[in-house]
Parts: C-alpha cells; sequence; structure tokens
C-alpha cells in the first residue's frame, strides 16, 4: 500500500514540474530592463606624484664651535635671540694670551730702542772707517749686530702680530645672520672643540623629503613639492632646488629639498609636514569614482561594463592614481568602454539594462 502512494505522489511531481519551469522562465524573460546612468571611459590627465611624510629644517645651520680652548667668561646670547654675521655671542679667557702679548711688546720695545742706538752706531762707525780711524773689522762687527737686532726685532713683532690675530678667537662670532635655537654652554664650562651655540637661519626653510626610486630619476626642473603644514593651514608650493646624489640602500629612495620663504618666521623646524613630489603629468583610462564597488573583505574594485546587447558583466579592476572624481585604470577596461554610474547596486551579470543616460567623465 506504501509503495503505490509514493508512486502516485512521484506522478504528480512529474506532472506539475515542467508547469513550474516554464512559469518560472517566463518570469525571467518577462523581466524588465533595469534603468542605469552610464559614462564612456576615456583618456584623462594624471600627476606622477608621490606623498610622503616630510621635513622642516633651517635652510643654513651652524654648530659653533671655538677653535680655542679655555674658560667660557661670557654668554652674549640667549635661546630666541637674534644675531648678525660677525656679532660677538661669547668670549673666552684670553688673560694667558694678554700677558704674552704683554711680554712680547716689553721684548719689542726693549730691542727696537737696541736696533735704534745700534743704527745711530753704524753710521758713526763708517764715518770713522772713511778716516781710518778704525778698523774694517770693526765697522763689520757693528754692521753684523745691527742686523741681528733688525731681524730679531721683525721675528719678535710677527710673533705678536700672530699671537694678536689669534686673541680675535677667544671673542666667538657668529658666522651667519640667524636666530639662536641652542645654547650648549654656561659661563664658567670649559670649551673643548665642542658646539657652544646652535644658530639657524629661519628667514628661509627648506623641506626635505624622500621619492622612491622608480621616480627620482624623473625628476626634472619642472618637478615640484606641494607642502602642506596643518599646524599653521599653510600650503605651498614650491620648486626642488636639490636632490641627493645617490638612492639610499635601505630605503631605495633618493632625498629631495625645496626652499620655502619665512620671513614672519611662523614656520619652525621641526613641524610636521605633508609633502606631495609631483615629477609631471601623464594621459591614462580614467573611470568616474561613482561607478566603483569593491568585493566585500577584501581590497578589489569593480564595476558593471554595458556589453553591446544591454547586458552588464562585473569587471574587475586594477586602479592607479587618483585626481579628483576620476581614477586611473591599470588593467580590467579600455577607452570607449560603456560602464554603469548610477543604479550599479542591484546588478548582477548578465541583467539587462535600460540606460537613460550617457554621462560626461
Amino acid at each position: 500500500m506504501k509503495n503505490k502512494i509514493f508512486v502516485f505522489i512521484f506522478a504528480l511531481t512529474l506532472f506539475f514540474m515542467p508547469s513550474c519551469s516554464k512559469k518560472e522562465g517566463e518570469k525571467v524573460n518577462e523581466m524588465k530592463a533595469i534603468p542605469v546612468s552610464v559614462f564612456k571611459v576615456s583618456e584623462k590627465t594624471f600627476l606622477l606624484s608621490e606623498e610622503r611624510d616630510g621635513e622642516i629644517l633651517p635652510s643654513n645651520r651652524v654648530y659653533l664651535v671655538p677653535t680655542v680652548q679655555g674658560t667660557v667668561i661670557e654668554m652674549k646670547k640667549d635661546i630666541g635671540d637674534s644675531v648678525k654675521k660677525g656679532e660677538i655671542v661669547a668670549i673666552i679667557d684670553h688673560r694667558v694670551i694678554d700677558n704674552q702679548l704683554k711680554g712680547l711688546k716689553n721684548q719689542i720695545n726693549t730691542v727696537k730702542a737696541k736696533r735704534i742706538l745700534l743704527e745711530k752706531d753704524v753710521k758713526r762707525f763708517k764715518r770713522l772707517y772713511e778716516k781710518d780711524a778704525i778698523s774694517k773689522h770693526k765697522l763689520e762687527e757693528i754692521e753684523a749686530e745691527y742686523k741681528a737686532t733688525l731681524s730679531t726685532e721683525k721675528a719678535l713683532t710677527d710673533q705678536y702680530n700672530s699671537l694678536k690675530e689669534r686673541l680675535k678667537d677667544y671673542f666667538v662670532k657668529s658666522p651667519i645672520n640667524g636666530t639662536i635655537t641652542d645654547k650648549l654652554y654656561d659661563v664658567g664650562n670649559v670649551a673643548a672643540g665642542k658646539p657652544i651655540y646652535v644658530i639657524d637661519d629661519l628667514k628661509k626653510v627648506k623641506i626635505v623629503t624622500n621619492v622612491s626610486e622608480e621616480l627620482f630619476n624623473k625628476i626634472d626642473k619642472s618637478s615640484y613639492v606641494e607642502a602642506t603644514i596643518p599646524a599653521i593651514n599653510l600650503k605651498e608650493k614650491v620648486p626642488i632646488s636639490k636632490k641627493s646624489a645617490a638612492v639610499d640602500f635601505v630605503s631605495r629612495s633618493g632625498k629631495v629639498e625645496s626652499i620655502i620663504e619665512n620671513k614672519d618666521g611662523t614656520i619652525k623646524p621641526g613641524m610636521y609636514v605633508k609633502v606631495k613630489v609631483v615629477i609631471g603629468k601623464y594621459n591614462a583610462p580614467a573611470v568616474d569614482r561613482d561607478s566603483l564597488m569593491r568585493l566585500p573583505a577584501t581590497g578589489v574594485y569593480y564595476v558593471f561594463k554595458v556589453n553591446k546587447d544591454n547586458t552588464v558583466q562585473q569587471v574587475n579592476l586594477k586602479l592607479g592614481r587618483i585626481n579628483g572624481n576620476y581614477q586611473e585604470v591599470l588593467e580590467g577596461l579600455n577607452i570607449g568602454d560603456m560602464v554603469v554610474v548610477k543604479g550599479q547596486g542591484i546588478l548582477k551579470t548578465g541583467f539587462k539594462v535600460d540606460v537613460k543616460e550617457i554621462e560626461k567623465l
């Protein structure tokens, strides 16, 4: 009995199945085309650029190291003070030099007095020799003594002048116009080959950053940086003024510098700066960023491309640089392809669409 019931139910199932399949097929065929807006993939201009963090440094920084050793007896400047080129900023104990100069001066005066007397004696001895009052040997002796004294006077004078020139080193001067940004010594410290001040020229500052080795060799006279300093709400476009001679082995990047005017002193070394290094421009296929969709839990973006029969196809993309509301297409689309930009949220590959509007990119 059970077997008969089972056969009966199976027969009914076979009877109704074709009818159901036919109705579902009719529904698919009767599905209306989905209205969408599309755009045509076209060629756009992109900036060949990189964005990196940068570093703000003074355009010129001097670590002021005295050329002589000794106890610091005066520090004339503090952090934040302005200095001029040639201005004395510190004094080192120079009493030893003073005493040496005093001693040399006394010796010079003594020798000079002797030389003046000998000069008179030489003249007198010459007159006596001409009258045969003294021998030639006596004249030569006095002339030799005069020359030796003259030579001694010259040597002492040279030594004195050299020591006097050296005395200038005990009065430490700034080699540049700038601002004291660090004071490393106090009065009483012994200067011994280390910096006593750090002096920065802050009228201009330099922005320093790195550029990948792929772009480094493409830098030319038209290249520039866009520097953004959030702390002072400043955005500045300046040319690249200098680049390193080599690429760093570890980071595989080269260093570039740009100079920014800083006459009001608002830009401070050490501030955070975001740098966009612009190497040049190029053209490439582009898509409207509103058309992009991302596969869940991945970094893969895709779009729906409209085929000639008005069906759509999901196409995964490899994307490049962004410029405004469009993005470079590296792989997946060609110039002239039609891509859905509105209405793509409910689409699947094979769906029919009704193109209502063609937008311009």
